[in-house]
């Protein structure tokens, strides 16, 4: 038995009060602050010694009900050391604040943001952490791109020519933006969580689905333009609003102008919908199936979906 999280050996999660955990669910418990703690410091803390010692004896509290980290694996490929080096680290995960400009029907940011509006300054993460060995920075918020600390920190990882991954929900992506972003990010997230205009509207509210995509055709011209690398993930956050679009959503990613989808599910009402209606998700089930045999499913993260048991066992799908 174990109970295997890399998160643990990995990298950190900052949030908006400067609280560093290992996950981005801020499990399994507090490590420090970044306003008093370099991340040097608690790599090998006495705390995270333990945690790792517990992950692989299978005694990590939050795995069983962790829908993040990859289960079944193979042990012999992941470290095995209680203890490792800050070189061996690889993913940096800040979230700046909770300010948002939209309102998405499974989100607490908005609320969470008026009853505390406090934003993380991008000066403290400058002074006290050397990013040297990150190769996987995730910045989001609230909705980062309104955020001004993030968009400073943003410029100063280009200083540094250190690529990072922004999750949006796409609406604020202007000319200058899509520049930046073209031109600095390794990927950007766009939560569009539907495949249709009313859907998304519906869900993401507040926001305009022909705007969306329109910012996303702008990326690609950009991108396009200046031959770089930049992924452009679609991420379709499933809520009981639009499960029935799933096969649509991955039928139309391409079309939408995506490089790669993935999928993330509101655990409060998702899974509990599908058990109290079994004929609705096995019909589902049946229309997800579908589209994935004919679709390229090395471009699709199928993770969540096999967890909302929404894949048949074909085959064709691995």
């Amino acid at each position: 038995m174990h109970s295997y999280c890399p998160d643990l050996w990995n990298g950190f999660t900052i949030i908006k009060n400067g609280d560093i955990f290992n996950c981005c669910l801020l499990k399994p418990l507090k490590l420090g602050n970044i306003h008093r703690d370099n991340l040097q410091d608690l790599i090998n803390c006495a705390d995270l010694i333990e945690l790792r010692k517990k992950s692989l004896i299978g005694k990590l509290e939050c795995y069983a009900g962790c829908n993040f980290v990859r289960k079944n694996i193979n042990l012999d490929d992941y470290n095995k050391n209680y203890r490792i080096n800050y070189e061996d680290l690889s993913r940096l995960h800040i979230s700046f604040g909770e300010l948002c400009n939209i309102r998405c029907v499974m989100c607490r940011h908005p609320d969470n943001h008026k009853k505390d509006n406090l934003i993380l300054d991008s000066k403290v993460l400058t002074e006290k952490i050397d990013i040297s060995p990150f190769e996987d920075i995730l910045l989001q918020g609230g909705e980062p791109l309104c955020i001004k600390s993030c968009l400073n920190y943003m410029d100063y990882l280009a200083s540094k020519n250190k690529k990072y991954m922004l999750l949006t929900n796409g609406l604020l992506i202007d000319k200058k933006v899509a520049l930046k972003l073209v031109n600095h990010a390794k990927s950007v997230i766009i939560s569009i969580n539907a495949a249709t205009k009313e859907t998304h509207e519906k869900v993401n509210r507040g926001s305009n689905f022909k705007k969306i995509l329109s910012n996303i055709s702008l990326l690609n011209k950009y991108k396009k333009k200046l031959n770089t690398s930049i992924i452009l993930f679609g991420r379709m956050t499933i809520t009981i609003h639009s499960l029935h679009e799933i096969p649509l959503f991955i039928d139309k990613y391409r079309e939408f102008g995506f490089d790669l989808i993935n999928f993330g599910y509101d655990r409060i009402t998702v899974p509990q919908y599908l058990e109290e209606h079994s004929d609705f998700q096995k019909e589902l089930r049946k229309n997800v199936t579908k589209s994935l045999l004919n679709s390229n499913i090395y471009e699709i993260d199928l993770q969540r979906l096999y967890q909302l048991n929404l894949i048949e066992n074909t085959k064709g799908i691995c």
